[in-house]
């Protein structure tokens, strides 16, 4: 016990020195050694019993008592001296060059809380932040600090009551001074952010971050102005890979033409995958086994879709074909088939799950002599095409992990859309062509078909700059060494004396150890076990900001670009791309055959707002985007990026902790009776509760009503990442000031300027038919409730803004985690 007393304080500084690297081992000691001088020189109590014939003899006493004081002082200062130099480790948390140290069970207790101030890293903040204690309650009046709070007051609709609508006080005025460009779908914070940060990249991947990259430089500048031929002799060799070219012709009227087999279709299929990474019907991956041992399966996933984002309604269909009709008319040469056509039924066929089901431990699991039979397509080819020999052989007793078995079954029970290969093959032709059209030559059919496939949403396509198809292929194929070769310019992007690693590597320790401690502190208390197996998985991440952190290692970064770089024969510019295309897609998916190497790149791209995890959830991914590129560079308004990071960061990494509460109360069967209760049916139970609310909910949109059922799992995610957002926020506010207030905003505290830069950093305006076709089928809910929606179901926001009980933003029934 007296051990366990003893070392609290050294687990609260160590986690101290975690979170960030602590400067101040000599300011400490000075402080000890300030201390010590005090004592030593106080005046001695006095004695009042003392005789005056024994004067002499007691002056030699309390002389030597004096001493013997000192010297026991200095001993003491010197030991504490020793012990804070030379016992307590000086670790290194910066993840550019290597894991952060793991977190311990016996840490968590010692882990700084949001309200305690933690010391500031050595060189990323000012000295001004660095001498302000959590003590001081100046207001921030800095230059900076007045334009960022008058930028805010610009958008803050203060005729409204933030108890009766936040999203509208915050957002209010921001949606009616700004504008929707003409055909776009909509204009949000996010996409403000990426539509800048690409940009940005552009223009310093064509002027000097590749100068490093010889390859690298000469694909963009091929890409960049794109010779005539280049698109029609990539195609031509991605073509005769897959064996496509007799049949891009159209058939005669005479339908005299062999139909290809069932095998050949299927074979084709997989060719295409494995390559070029099409996935026409099905998403084949490899699936690690969920029971901790390295066995691998190979999983199969719903496809994506080119044209359409969700079924059609029977009044959009004719609408959605007028405005293809440019780009349809581009197939009509090429095929046949009725791409359009062929892409609105395969959408009805699709469920778009919102979990990785091939990853839990209940997934479904067949072996493929048992799959339901399909017309027109063989499973064994098509999957032996896509792994070859790199994972084992497939046969028919080959292991298959389904992500959506509905999926399958819909397309056996589906009598149109198999029933012609010839149409298949067409189809599958349409794939292939728009994924290397951003390499077409001529504007024209250029700005017809890329600007589509490049699209965040086909019906709104718009004509891009053709270094923004650029960036579309790199985001799409290759997008690790561009990330790479750009980092240094990208961290000018954020705060920090000339783009130092510093803001950045401790505002992402900051909420790696926050977020653990929410976790095991909030989420897991009662389940020790599982509190362990979680802080596990949290520890394994690897938090990677702007680049992948593999490349930064020279020996790993020559491995990676072997192949899709290095030793790629630049004999043509066509067989330059085609390699590059090639081996990038196929060490992507050969890497993880492999239970001894996991690949070292980012596989959610850069062009995003928001953190990507997938599995096996073993990096958490943070582009650019995801930060607030226009806070200015003050110390003070650092708490702002949490406001923004962390939400985007923390829901990406909340999903994946569903899937492992899931699969280890599901093999540790925790949620039997006379265990501990489950964590994974608490947070399901948590998602039934915002479906409900959130479906009953009367928004000012009454033509788009909202379909929760299609929302409920991000929902979910949303709600969840808001305490840990706040926790991070008040801990980068407490560095600053223990009354964090901005000049011009001085009636919010801290809290309240928390959830005003929250919402604002959601602020959206969109077309109607888009707003409509979101509320209608998700994935995410319109940004009105995934502010709204979160905020009131938070104590904390009602109590910050003084909501009466039964007001809107403060119901009585709230749905949390535990009741």
């Amino acid at each position: 016990m007296a051990d366990s007393v003893g070392n609290a304080l050294p687990r609260r500084e160590l986690q101290q020195r975690q979170t960030i690297p602590e400067p101040a081992t000599e300011s400490a000691t000075e402080s000890i050694a300030e201390s010590g001088s005090e004592h030593t020189s106080s005046p001695p109590p006095e004695q009042n019993n003392v005789q005056p014939r024994r004067s002499i003899w007691a002056a030699l006493l309390w002389m030597l008592t004096v001493a013997t004081t000192g010297l026991l002082l200095v001993s003491v200062v010197v030991t504490a001296f020793v012990t804070t130099t030379l016992l307590v480790p000086n670790i290194d948390v910066h993840s550019t060059f290597g894991q952060p140290p793991p977190v311990g069970l016996g840490d968590v207790a010692a882990m700084p809380p949001a309200n305690v101030e933690v010391p500031p890293s050595d060189e990323s903040s000012s000295k001004r932040l660095m001498n302000v204690a959590s003590h001081e309650t100046k207001i921030c009046d800095s230059t900076e600090c007045v334009e960022q709070a008058r930028l805010l007051l610009q958008q803050i609709d203060s005729s409204r009551d933030p108890c009766d609508d936040f999203y509208s006080y915050v957002c209010g005025n921001w949606a009616l001074s700004e504008h929707l460009a003409p055909g776009a779908e909509r204009m949000s914070v996010d996409t403000a952010m990426v539509a800048d940060y690409a940009e940005f990249l552009a223009a310093g991947l064509r002027d000097n971050a590749t100068r490093g990259f010889p390859q690298l430089r000469f694909l963009l500048e091929h890409c960049m102005d794109p010779e005539p031929v280049l698109f029609d002799n990539l195609l031509a060799m991605f073509l005769d890979a897959t064996h496509l070219r007799p049949w891009m012709v159209r058939a005669p009227s005479s339908q005299s033409r062999r139909q290809p087999s069932a095998a050949e279709v299927s074979r084709k299929y997989g060719i295409a995958f494995r390559q070029l990474g099409v996935d026409a019907l099905f998403r084949p991956s490899v699936v690690k086994g969920t029971s901790g041992e390295n066995k691998r399966f190979v999983g199969l996933d719903e496809p994506s879709t080119v044209l359409l984002r969700s079924p059609l309604e029977k009044d959009e269909y004719e609408l959605v074909r007028t405005g293809f009709e440019p780009l349809l008319a581009f197939f009509q040469n090429q095929t046949d088939t009725d791409v359009l056509r062929f892409e609105e039924r395969l959408s009805r066929l699709l469920l778009r799950p919102h979990l990785d089901a091939g990853w839990l431990s209940n997934g479904s699991t067949l072996k493929v002599r048992d799959l339901p039979t399909l017309r027109n397509f063989e499973w064994a080819s098509f999957l032996q095409s896509v792994f070859g020999k790199g994972l084992r052989p497939i046969t028919a007793r080959t292991y298959i992990k389904l992500g959506s078995p509905e999926h399958i079954l819909r397309l056996t029970r589906d009598d149109e859309l198999l029933r012609s290969s010839r149409d298949l093959l067409g189809y599958l032709l349409f794939r292939i062509t728009m994924a290397l059209s951003p390499l077409l030559g001529g504007l024209k059919y250029r700005d017809q078909v890329a600007s589509v496939s490049c699209a965040r949403h086909p019906h709104f396509a718009q004509a891009l700059p053709q270094a923004h198809y650029c960036l579309c292929l790199l985001n799409r194929f290759e997008p690790n060494l561009p990330l790479h070769a750009a980092r240094n310019m990208s961290r000018t992007r954020l705060p920090g004396r000339g783009g130092s690693d510093d803001f950045l590597e401790d505002m992402v320790s900051a909420l790696r150890l926050v977020l653990i401690e929410h976790v095991l502190v909030r989420l897991t208390r009662f389940n020790s076990e599982l509190k362990a197996h979680l802080l596990d998985r949290l520890n394994s991440i690897s938090w990677e900001a702007l680049s992948p952190r593999a490349l930064q290692n020279v020996s790993s970064r020559i491995a990676y670009l072997d192949g899709i770089y290095l030793s790629n024969a630049r004999t043509s510019t066509a067989q330059f791309f085609y390699t590059w295309i090639r081996k990038s897609l196929e060490k992507r998916l050969l890497t993880r055959m492999s239970s001894h190497t996991a690949y070292p790149g980012w596989t959610g791209g850069f062009l995003t707002a928001e953190g990507h995890m997938e599995p096996p959830f073993e990096r958490v991914e943070i582009p650019l985007p995801v930060f607030d590129l226009l806070v200015k560079d003050d110390p003070a308004l650092r708490p702002l990026q949490m406001a923004r990071a962390a939400p985007r960061i923390y829901r990406a990494v909340f999903r994946a902790i569903y899937h492992w509460v899931f699969n280890f109360e599901f093999s540790a069967n925790t949620g039997a009776e006379g265990r501990s209760r489950s964590l994974a049916q608490s947070m399901q139970d948590l998602r039934h509760c915002l479906e409900e609310q959130y479906g009953s909910l009367s928004w000012p949109e009454k033509d788009a009503p909202l379909n929760a059922s299609r929302t409920s799992w991000s929902d979910l995610w949303d709600v969840l990442s808001l305490r840990p957002t706040l926790d991070a926020f008040m801990l980068y506010a407490n560095r600053v000031s223990a009354d964090y207030r901005l000049t011009l905003l001085e009636r919010w505290n801290a809290s309240q300027l928390f959830f005003v830069f929250y919402a604002a950093n959601f602020c959206e305006k969109s077309h109607p038919r888009f707003l409509r076709e979101t509320a209608a089928q998700g994935p995410r809910s319109p940004a009105w409730y995934r502010v709204n929606g979160p905020l009131r179901n938070a104590p904390e926001f009602a109590e910050a803004f003084g909501c009466t009980r039964g007001s809107f933003m403060n119901p009585l029934q709230k749905c949390i985690l535990y009741s």
